[in-house]
């Protein structure tokens, strides 16, 4: 009868240590599981955190680049504009000095060469060189594009600047010669020094304006 009882006493305390055991299992695999999903959303959060951050620091990185070349290209217009300044003074100085010398002939000052007033400043300038013949001289139609009988400002500026080069590139030639082109040198020299300021001119009419008003 005793021994009835321990057995069943027996089987009874092995059925407890079971469920404990179980018991205690489930309560570890919850608790892993809440703990692995805190860990994850804790990762998770941090993911877009580190994903905020990244994507803040590359439109920083963009605009500071962008803020860069805006100043860069400040700088390129500063200094184009300037260079455009100077180039444009230096037009002007040189149409006024070509302007001036266009004046020189222009006896009664209407603003235009004829050709009384034309062939009277080429033989008075060039007789400076005897080495020159009248056929030397250039000639009046060459200026006269309209054929009005009048040499404009517009007018003498373009023919200087076509004389001018070809009056160039002869003194270049006459130069190579040496010796046997001394003639041909004297020529050249003279025509260039006559046509010389016209060489550099650009572009006039608006400049002219400006000069005449």
């Amino acid at each position: 009868m005793q021994h009835e009882e321990q057995a069943a006493v027996g089987k009874g305390g092995g059925f407890g240590l079971g469920q404990v055991a179980l018991s205690s299992a489930f309560t570890y695999f919850l608790g892993a599981k809440i703990h692995s999903g805190r860990v994850a959303k804790k990762l998770t959060k941090k993911h877009k955190q580190d994903q905020k951050t990244l994507y803040t620091q590359y439109y920083n990185d963009v605009y500071k680049l962008e803020e860069q070349k805006a100043e860069q290209q400040l700088i390129i217009d500063q200094l184009n504009n300037k260079l455009l300044d100077t180039s444009e003074q230096h037009e002007m100085e040189n149409l006024q000095r070509e302007y001036d010398e266009f004046k020189q002939p222009d006896i009664d000052g209407d603003d235009r060469i004829s050709r009384t007033e034309f062939h009277m400043y080429v033989k008075n300038y060039l007789s400076n060189y005897p080495g020159l013949t009248e056929k030397d001289y250039p000639k009046f139609e060459e200026f006269d594009h309209d054929k009005d009988g009048y040499v404009s400002f517009q007018e003498y500026a373009q023919q200087m600047a076509v004389q001018a080069q070809e009056a160039e590139l002869d003194q270049y030639y006459a130069q190579s010669q040496g010796a046997s082109g001394k003639k041909e040198a004297q020529k050249a020299n003279a025509l260039y020094d006559l046509y010389g300021s016209a060489a550099d001119s650009g572009g006039f009419n608006d400049l002219y304006a400006q000069i005449r008003n």
